[in-house]
């Protein structure tokens, strides 16, 4: 009987040993499992990230955090990436500073993928240009709406007829106003057309044109901004000698076509080439024996995104070289921002506000 029982317990026991080596194995298989799906997610989270498929990172991040939900890598990279995702559905809804904002907030998250860290960086800088050009339409076409006298600005209504509200969505909360300026305009523009229609007829005898107020303005002041822009090229005297109605055909032509105010310059000297100077040494040229000229570094502008969304509104009003590039200052037509473009030789070029934000960056290179 005592053998049986002995037995009996030898037996027990096996069986106990035999469960709990199941159990961890079983145990270890599970944490290598999670391991693996953990590595995995990651893995094809930044694969996501690099394709530009951010919700579909989003997803993989998040089941990264459903394998180890105190991982700081998988958190830190989700938080990147909601970021990025919420900044563009801001944008897209017409919440520009509140995109942003989020923006601002995620490029400050620390330890994050280096992928993530890049787009970040560069949505933040599209944003804050996409912010400047709302802030300064909203500016330009509520001062606009005041008009009463027909005088409105064309470079305002120009860009306002040439948006396309589809790829400038962060615009869509000033189209009401938008819509209701250019109905304004139409309206007295053809309550007009009848008046002077019959006054017409007078004037079209006069060899030159008569020009209202507000153009015999915007021509003097394309004068001074002509030869500030490239000080020593452009004869002010002659320029004062050309009339206003050619100035202001000019730089409207220039405007259309995306043009600065050396643009428009040229285009008057086609017909009165004595506003040029006759100079041995160009200011466009620069002193050092390599780098780039002036006109050649204004050209390079067009590799910049911010110059090629608000290039019809933009008056380059001067340039001065600098140690390493040209430094060209800036203005929107007809608001109060502005600031400087630098093209640099190295092939990078920046753009800031005169408040000192930057608003974009590029490579002409």
């Amino acid at each position: 009987m005592k053998k049986l029982m002995r037995a009996v317990s030898l037996v027990g026991i096996f069986g106990l040993l035999v469960v709990g080596l199941v159990a961890c194995g079983n145990k270890k298989t599970t944490s290598s499992d999670s391991s693996s799906g953990y590595r995995n997610s990651i893995s094809k989270g930044l694969d996501a990230v690099a394709e530009n498929k951010m919700d579909k990172a989003l997803t993989y991040f998040d089941n990264a955090l459903t394998q180890k939900p105190k991982d700081t890598k998988a958190k830190v990279y989700r938080d990147q990436t909601q970021s990025y995702v919420d900044t563009n559905s801001q944008l897209k809804a017409g919440e520009v500073q509140k995109a942003v904002t989020t923006i601002t907030d995620g490029v400050k998250i620390k330890n994050g993928a280096k992928s993530l860290d890049t787009k970040l960086a560069k949505l933040k800088t599209s944003a804050k240009a996409d912010l400047a050009e709302y802030r300064q339409l909203d500016k330009d076409v509520t001062a606009q709406l005041k008009v009463t006298d027909g005088n409105y600005s064309s470079d305002v209504l120009n860009q306002c007829k040439n948006i396309d509200w589809n790829k400038k969505p962060y615009l869509s909360k000033l189209k009401s106003k938008v819509n209701k300026l250019l109905k304004q305009s139409n309206q007295e523009s053809s309550s007009s057309s009848s008046n002077s229609s019959e006054s017409s007829s007078v004037n079209s005898s006069s060899d030159t044109k008569t020009v209202s107020a507000a153009d015999k303005k915007e021509a003097e002041e394309m004068r001074q901004t002509i030869v500030q822009s490239e000080p020593g090229k452009w004869d002010s005297a002659a320029l004062a000698q050309v009339p206003d109605s050619v100035i202001v055909a000019a730089t409207k032509k220039s405007n259309d076509a995306g043009g600065d105010p050396g643009t428009t310059a040229n285009m008057i000297a086609e017909q009165y080439p004595d506003i040029k100077k006759n100079s041995s040494s160009d200011s466009d040229t620069d002193n050092s024996d390599s780098g780039l000229s002036a006109s050649d570094a204004k050209s390079k502008l067009g590799s910049l995104d911010f110059y090629n969304k608000n290039s019809s509104h933009i008056h380059i009003t001067g340039q001065q070289q600098i140690s390493d590039g040209w430094e060209f200052t800036w203005q929107f037509v007809g608001g109060n921002m502005g600031g400087t473009f630098d093209v640099n030789n190295d092939g990078s070029i920046t753009a800031n506000a005169s408040g000192g934000d930057n608003v974009g960056t590029g490579n002409w290179k």
